[in-house]
C-alpha cells in the first residue's frame, strides 16, 4: 500500500473493536508487512463502505500512485465486504508521521 511514500497521510482500517479505541491525539504504530510507522492521529473519519470513503477522501493520501479504482480493488482484496459490514464500516485515520521503521 505504498507505505514508504511521504505522501501517505491517511490510513484506513476496518472498524474492529480495538481500532475504535484509538482517539485523536493518540500516538500509534501501524504495521504493514516489513514496514511500520509511528504516527500521531490528527483526525478520525468513519465510513460505511469503501465507495463512500473514496468519494470523500484523497486517494493519493491513502494509497499513493493508485487510481480510485485500483485502490478499491486493493482494499477489497484485503478487507472483504462481509468483514466491513460485520464490524460496522471503516475508520480513516489522518496522521502526522513521527517515525518510520523498516
Amino acid at each position: 500500500m505504498m507505505v514508504d511514500s511521504e505522501n501517505k497521510t491517511l490510513e484506513c482500517r476496518v472498524n474492529y473493536p480495538f481500532i475504535r479505541n484509538i482517539k485523536k491525539g493518540n500516538v500509534v504504530k501501524f504495521f504493514w508487512e516489513k514496514v511500520s510507522l509511528i504516527v500521531k492521529i490528527i483526525e478520525i473519519r468513519r465510513y460505511k463502505t469503501f465507495r463512500d470513503m473514496f468519494m470523500k477522501e484523497n486517494v493519493s493520501k491513502l494509497v499513493p500512485g493508485m487510481t480510485p479504482e485500483q485502490a478499491l480493488r486493493e482494499y477489497e482484496s484485503i478487507y472483504p465486504k462481509w468483514k466491513v459490514q460485520r464490524f460496522g464500516g471503516l475508520i480513516v485515520f489522518e496522521f502526522k508521521l513521527i517515525h518510520r521503521e523498516k
